[in-house]
């Protein structure tokens, strides 16, 4: 297909007003307590950021990675997956990868690579534990695809927006819907099916949202803090909600104006947040870590035409 002068400027605004309101979420620490984030703003298609929160040194592992969401297993290894379209690529088609990286030896494998979105799509996914059973979000509906066997639907329900989906310790899948009830959080596992824990999460009279269009008010990462209970980042009010076995709602912790939480990761009693923000530019991702209370401690800013800290 061959795209005219006009076409492809209307292509590129609108590619890059979307990588704008849909940034990474994607934040873990290892064991030896470096932060590791995703960021698609920044070297071509993007980053995988490597922060050392003592020594201050930042490393940018891998670029033109153009990853939004990323796991740290049992193992201390990175799960990450990335789905990339191309001008002139037809519907249906791209490169979607499934990547798991040792830290320790410095390797990435290659776990999964398909053309065809509809065996998988490594935008919003999911691992199993044992890392054998991929779950992926495609045309409003969520996938299981087998590391050495087919795909096929998980549910027959169809979707409004998923916005992200991520395993527990014990293997149950979680699902943020963007849309459906004013913004919803489910749990999913083999033995109970599909429950609707929450719903009238997204405000829909938000004060300062980053984007005032309602279709970019949206929930990003999905974490759990220390006692399990999900975490969930939205960037209406730029806040991260707690829902506890209550099924009760707490605002943990706002972000600042101009700037929305993205991905939180608990760890050693602190919790990680990394935020993205808009104002008349894009910026961040930076880091916030926050006591076990949410109170912050250090904002850690990034000057990314250097690729260092800023002092």
């Amino acid at each position: 297909m061959k795209w005219g002068p006009f076409w492809f400027l209307c292509l590129l605004f609108a590619t890059c007003f979307k990588v704008q309101a849909h940034p990474s979420w994607g934040i873990v620490v290892d064991d030896n307590g470096c932060i590791y984030f995703a960021d698609v703003m920044h070297n071509g298609d993007g980053t995988l950021w490597r922060l050392d929160p003592n020594s201050l040194d930042l490393e940018a592992v891998f670029t033109n990675f153009h990853a939004h969401q990323i796991y740290l297993n049992k193992d201390n290894e990175i799960i990450a997956g990335i789905a990339k379209w191309r001008t002139g690529e037809i519907e249906g088609e791209g490169h979607n990868y499934l990547f798991k990286y040792e830290q320790n030896v410095k390797q990435l494998d290659t776990l999964l690579f398909t053309d065809d979105w509809d065996e998988y799509h490594g935008q919003v996914f999911a691992v199993s534990n044992d890392l054998k059973q991929v779950y992926f979000a495609f045309n409003k509906q969520i996938h299981l695809k087998t590391l050495s066997g087919q795909t096929s639907p998980l549910l027959s329900r169809k979707f409004e927006r998923i916005s992200t989906l991520t395993t527990d310790s014990d293997d149950n899948l979680w699902i943020t819907d963007s849309k459906y009830k004013n913004g919803a959080l489910f749990k999913w596992s083999e033995k109970e099916g599909l429950i609707e824990i929450a719903n009238n999460l997204m405000p829909q009279n938000p004060k300062n949202p980053i984007f005032s269009e309602t279709n970019h008010h949206l929930f990003y990462g999905i974490s759990f803090d220390s006692s399990g209970n999900p975490l969930v980042t939205e960037n209406a009010n730029r806040t991260i909600l707690s829902i506890n076995k209550n099924d009760e709602v707490k605002t943990e912790y706002t972000s600042e104006l101009y700037w929305s939480p993205t991905g939180v990761y608990y760890k050693d009693d602190h919790y990680y947040i990394m935020e993205t923000g808009y104002n008349k530019k894009h910026l961040g991702p930076r880091i916030v870590i926050a006591d076990k209370n949410f109170k912050p401690l250090r904002v850690l800013e990034i000057d990314f035409s250097k690729n260092q800290l800023k002092n």
